[in-house]
């Protein structure tokens, strides 16, 4: 009985720790370390930072048991930052990718991709950068290192939305876009075949 016993709970507990690491993680065979770009609001990004692969981290569900969880979700808001023109800011925390698990041993925190737009920006304008292209003589991107650092490191980026929708559910209304992106800070930082697919609720916009 008791050898019975003992499996049933082993068998309960890798069954909870094996879910707590389930995550929406497509491996891209060519880019080893990345997810494949999907435009399907999986909250999913994926980039290499000097060739070192990293992705957003994944929030498992407090509760013991539970297998539930989710990636951790983007920041899509406006910043005040001119008289003629705001700054669009789009950002999410990262960790270097260990076969799909973040590995909490990296130096940077938070990727930042940032874009100047009017000060009268609003949903319908984000919509209108579906399939649209904009390069690093605009855009800006910033890496935030873990506190120890207390970095804050400004360079350029380009960026391309290949997929922004709306849609309902529940009776809330959901903002999914998908991309592509990359970036430099001076010499020493590439960022490169960087690609992101979010779902976010619009409520949370702060335009």
């Amino acid at each position: 009985m008791k050898t019975i016993l003992f499996k049933i709970i082993a068998c309960i507990l890798v069954l909870y720790l094996s879910g707590c690491y389930k995550r929406n993680f497509f491996p891209d065979t060519d880019d080893p370390g990345l997810s494949l770009l999907t435009s399907h609001g999986f909250n999913i990004a994926t980039a290499y930072i000097n060739n070192v692969p990293y992705i957003n981290p994944f929030q498992s569900n407090p509760e013991f048991f539970s297998t539930g969880g989710t990636n951790s979700v983007p920041t899509l808001e406006i910043i005040g930052t001119g008289i003629l023109f705001d700054t669009l800011s789009l950002s999410w925390q990262i960790e270097i990718n260990d076969n799909g698990v973040a590995s909490y041993n990296s130096r940077y925190q938070t990727i930042s991709l940032l874009m100047p737009v009017p000060k009268s920006f609003t949903k319908t304008d984000f919509f209108s950068l579906n399939s649209q292209r904009f390069s690093s003589n605009t855009n800006a991107v910033v890496l935030h290192s873990v506190p120890y650092y207390s970095d804050t490191l400004l360079g350029t980026s380009n960026i391309y939305f290949v997929n922004i929708r709306y849609y309902n559910t529940s009776g809330t209304t959901n903002l999914a876009f998908s991309g592509l992106f990359d970036g430099n800070i001076g010499d020493s930082i590439l960022i490169t075949k960087g690609r992101f697919d979010f779902e976010i609720d619009t409520a949370t916009l702060n335009f």
